[in-house]
């Protein structure tokens, strides 16, 4: 089949999950539209994130896969991988990893990940600005035609596939579970620490060039060093949705009250060590609110009691499938974007085995049978992986909001580094 006749795949979503999968549709020459909410490839205070550690057996395999590997090692910092964790009045206090020779997980900034990709990326493959409202379809040949409707009064349609990794409100989700997110009842409130700020030394006391992290059963405080040297900081409340939101009581629009929410009396961090607390003091505006959600972890359930008892079911959508966050949502847990980039791969891989081998003019009918095909064998691999996710991001908030959570999370990295 000619690649030119061939209709693009379209992918909702520019970030680390659906550039990931644009590339390695780019390796096979097949054609694909990226559509980004952002307007431009210029990082927003959206777009930019922290630092994400990237595994060898997932986010780095996809990347190997993707012929970007060695200029991603040439980004990534294998000095960056110790963590430091204590509970907020610094005791308990331990450290792991270092220096990380063998590559399992070494850190990249979230923005330079995103870069990498975009950098490998033709230019007029992607669409910024497309901010998707709605999908829509229509009968063509014996497959559906879908219709792309954006904010801008735009319109887009004539795709062989629709790939949903527009992230935790995904608009492509709806197409396959009426499942929303459901709020974990904790919230990240973001901030940062540059290196003119005057706890700049502090932290990196605390943190080195990794990660910190101090815990209680109400509040969590992660710090960890970005590539530029500076400092993001993250603290984690067990709090109502409403208290970042416009006149909550950490509205990031009023930073004197936020600030004393977080630090004044009955505060979330009244009792923590001073150090701690001079940090949080110190960080730097406007905190980014971050309320974290997850999709119900039955929705991946192969427990009939699960499917029959009223809760949303996953459904399948001729024609279209969900990658990352819009397909498993979950709460972070280190994981969310090796499995979104893994996604892509195991995606991108049923994709060539079933569309590569025929030969002779583009055939729609057959092209979305073989595309469906695809998708089918990658929510069976995908599925049960989904609700460990799931799972595994809920252990994670059991162990870090606990009385005991510093001591049971040194525990854990013990076992995994092999301590006795």
């Amino acid at each position: 089949m000619g690649a030119s006749t061939i209709p693009p795949i379209a992918i909702i979503g520019g970030g680390p999950c659906g550039l990931t999968l644009a590339r390695l549709l780019q390796t096979a020459s097949i054609n694909f539209v990226v559509f980004e909410r952002d307007e431009s490839p210029t990082p927003t205070l959206r777009s930019q994130g922290g630092t994400l550690d990237i595994h060898k057996e997932s986010g780095q395999e996809a990347l190997r896969r993707a012929g970007l590997h060695d200029q991603f090692k040439s980004l990534a910092r294998y000095d960056a991988t110790t963590m430091t964790l204590m509970d907020f009045q610094g005791k308990f206090r331990a450290s792991f990893g270092g220096d990380d020779d063998d590559g399992d997980r070494p850190e990249i900034d979230r923005r330079q990940l995103r870069q990498l990709l975009l950098n490998s990326l033709p230019t007029d493959r992607i669409r910024w600005g497309k901010i998707l409202d709605a999908v829509g379809q229509k009968e063509n040949g014996g497959a559906r035609d879908w219709t792309l409707k954006f904010r801008d009064g735009s319109t887009e349609s004539g795709f062989r596939l629709i790939v949903g990794a527009d992230g935790a409100w995904s608009k492509v989700r709806s197409l396959i579970t009426d499942a929303k997110p459901i709020y974990s009842g904790k919230s990240f409130i973001e901030g940062r620490i540059s290196p003119d700020n005057s706890q700049y030394k502090l932290a990196q006391q605390i943190a080195g060039k990794g990660t910190a992290m101090a815990m209680s059963a109400k509040s969590t405080l992660a710090v960890q060093q970005l590539s530029d040297a500076s400092y993001r900081m993250y603290m984690g409340v067990v709090a109502p949705e409403s208290l970042t939101r416009p006149g909550g009581d950490a509205d990031p629009n009023d930073m004197d009250k936020a600030r004393k929410t977080m630090l004044g009396s009955g505060g979330f961090y009244e009792n923590w060590t001073q150090d701690l607390r001079r940090l949080i003091k110190a960080s730097e505006g406007p905190w980014r609110p971050w309320p974290l959600y997850r999709l119900d972890k039955t929705l991946f359930s192969s427990n009939d009691e699960d499917v029959h008892d009223g809760r949303p079911r996953w459904k399948r959508a001729p024609g279209v499938v969900l990658l990352g966050d819009a397909a498993h949502l979950a709460t972070p847990n280190g994981e969310g974007v090796n499995q979104a980039m893994y996604d892509a791969l195991v995606l991108f891989d049923q994709i060539i085995s079933e569309t590569w081998v025929r030969e002779g003019p583009y055939d729609q009918k057959y092209d979305a049978e073989a595309l469906e095909r695809a998708i089918v064998a990658y929510e069976k691999e995908m599925r049960p992986r989904a609700y460990e996710h799931i799972q595994s991001s809920i252990d994670m908030e059991d162990m870090m909001y606990a009385d005991d959570g510093a001591q049971r999370m040194i525990e854990a990295f013990k076992c995994a580094h092999g301590e006795s």
